[in-house]
């Protein structure tokens, strides 16, 4: 049934995107959020983002260990991509991390797509998991490690989680803030205000002369109740958002992340083994790495030889090498 449902999903993008617009709809995640048999059943079909199948899974609880055999073969390169990148950049003597990793002693890791390389539709929406690979490995990864063993294998490990309600890294923050930036004012009964007036104006038995010389005691007689302000609490949060996604101000994506922060379960563990990383690999996945192996240099920063103040230094890789290097310098 999945391998049918599959297919006929692959002829059909809009068709594919379209599903994923219906099964983030407020309603349907509080059905899918009630059956986990049904979410393990939906995310087995890879035509749908990882991104999407491991935010079902969340939110329903489906807490199976991942691997490879659930990410499409586009994905799986993504990743294996970043794992290239990083192993260029700590064959150039740098640090073996790619992307934006959040911790300044992180090695072998690989993290988010740098922001400020990212079109309008590589943003973490959900146009931007249909429209660019990388924005969907964002979504499904963000920050892993990886490790390698003594044949060569590399595996990559994560866990599937949500940062915060907003979804860190979210491109729409400005618009939808964090709640704990939120403030709204709680009154504090107090007799002396007017409690009492108002309980008499509702009152069917009071005349309606005597609700107009009430009134006019309102109007006459200030308000001595007092109030604070206080944080957001979950349900104005989620009322807030629902009438953002209503008014358009927010994506269904972005209405799914705050849910899933508010609701996190246990994490998912990801555990993938994507093979062996090549020296095409990593010139495919890092030009700068191709730059290197070509110019034969070793102890500097190839692009800025003029500033680093340091002389070229031949350090006798062979030419067939430096050839084959070329060819991946763009």
């Amino acid at each position: 049934m999945i391998e049918k449902v599959t297919e006929y999903l692959i002829s059909n993008k809009d068709l594919t995107a379209s599903m994923v617009n219906f099964l983030l709809k407020p309603e349907n995640l509080e059905r899918l959020k009630n059956n986990p048999g049904l979410v393990k059943q939906l995310t087995k079909i890879k035509t749908l983002p990882s991104s999407i199948r491991l935010y079902l899974r969340n939110l329903a609880g489906v807490t199976d260990k991942i691997t490879e055999d659930f990410f499409s073969k586009s994905e799986l390169a993504e990743i294996k991509k970043r794992v290239a990148e990083a192993e260029a950049n700590k064959s150039m003597g740098k640090k073996s991390i790619s992307g934006e990793v959040f911790s300044r002693t992180a090695k072998n890791a690989i993290g988010y797509r740098p922001w400020d390389r990212l079109e309008e539709k590589g943003k973490m929406t959900l146009e931007g998991v249909f429209t660019n690979p990388s924005t969907n490995i964002d979504m499904s990864l963000g920050q892993a490690s990886f490790s390698t063993d003594e044949k060569g294998n590399i595996t990559v490990t994560d866990k599937h989680n949500f940062d915060s309600i907003a979804g860190a890294g979210y491109a729409e923050n400005k618009y939808f803030p964090d709640s704990k930036y939120v403030k709204h004012k709680q009154v504090v009964p107090h007799r002396d205000t007017h409690d009492d007036i108002k309980e008499a104006l509702q009152d069917p038995e009071t005349p309606e002369k005597e609700k107009e010389w009430y009134e006019s005691i309102i109007k006459a007689m200030p308000n001595q109740a007092l109030s604070y302000e206080i944080g957001e609490s979950n349900k104005q949060l989620l009322k807030r958002a629902h009438k953002a996604l209503q008014e358009g101000t927010i994506d269904p994506s972005k209405y799914a992340r705050i849910i899933a922060g508010l609701h996190q379960g246990e994490e998912i563990p990801i555990e993938l083994n994507i093979g062996n990383i090549t020296q095409e690999d990593k010139y495919k996945a890092n030009p700068e790495f191709a730059k290197y192996i070509a110019s034969d240099t070793m102890g500097f920063d190839p692009n800025y030889p003029i500033l680093s103040g340091k002389q070229y230094e031949n350090v006798g890789i062979p030419s067939l090498i430096r050839n084959l290097a070329r060819q991946f310098i763009f």
